[in-house]
């Protein structure tokens, strides 16, 4: 495009000029190409450094949108997710921010994303790592995560494991099935599962990410116009560390 606007003052020179005046304003016109040259030069160095810079800004920094862990968990799912029921950020996480669905969705289709509920906060955090278990168990995650987030924060209706079940029942889930599960060993090796992984990571708070066994993301560090836009630009973070180190 530049060189296009070269083009009329070649021109004009060429007609506005006598021929035997511009044959010895040659020396000119060689620097007038020469400097049209430089420039092109210069401005193709420009668009390439720019082009890269913004490459770089795209990719996630450490430090900033992630920091890497001092000793890194071995065979850990793709991406781990804790979170606690009497944690506001994570009721934000999975309902008006959409984070956990916006990260399912740009999950290669080799891998896998596992949400541990974490036990430490709360007078029923314990009872509720239990339950989280048995929804996990039954596979009726997506049925009773949003109630006994409202349950916890807004109704504040759990005062006793009893109403934790009634939540489940509400749901949709049988008292049957909710009484076999949680006497289960199954439930019982998932409760301790669950435990275990908070330690193995050294979850210190919550909601929090984790990529690969190697990378925490920094919540605080992702940027958005809108509460819709946090969770895509999260799920984008997510998404590249998964890539990183895989090419």
């Amino acid at each position: 495009m530049l060189q296009e606007c070269f083009k009329p003052i070649e021109f004009s020179l060429k007609c506005c000029v006598p021929a035997e005046v511009y044959a010895d304003l040659g020396f000119i016109v060689d620097e007038f190409c020469m400097l049209k040259k430089m420039l092109l030069t210069a401005l193709c160095c420009f668009l390439a450094m720019n082009t890269f810079t913004a490459a770089q800004a795209a990719l996630p920094q450490e430090g900033r949108h992630y920091t890497s862990l001092t000793k890194p968990v071995e065979n850990a799912p793709e991406v781990v997710e804790f979170f606690s029921f009497y944690c506001p950020p994570c009721a934000a996480f999975a309902g008006r921010y959409g984070v956990t669905q916006a990260v399912e969705k740009i999950l290669p289709a080799d891998a896998r994303m596992v949400k541990y509920h974490v036990g430490t906060m709360g007078a029923f955090g314990d009872d509720l790592t239990e339950a989280w278990s048995v929804a996990r168990v039954l596979g009726v995650e997506s049925l009773v995560e949003i109630p006994l987030f409202k349950a916890v924060q807004e109704t504040r209706s759990i005062k006793s494991k009893e109403d934790i079940r009634q939540v489940f029942i509400d749901a949709g889930v049988s008292p049957e099935q909710y009484d076999a599960a949680i006497n289960s060993m199954l439930v019982i090796a998932m409760t301790a599962k669950q435990i275990h992984a908070a330690e193995k990571f050294g979850v210190t708070g919550t909601p929090s990410f984790f990529v690969k066994g190697k990378y925490l993301i920094r919540n605080g560090s992702i940027e958005s116009e809108t509460e819709e836009a946090y969770g895509q630009a999260f799920s984008e973070v997510i998404r590249l560390l998964l890539k990183k180190g895989s090419a």
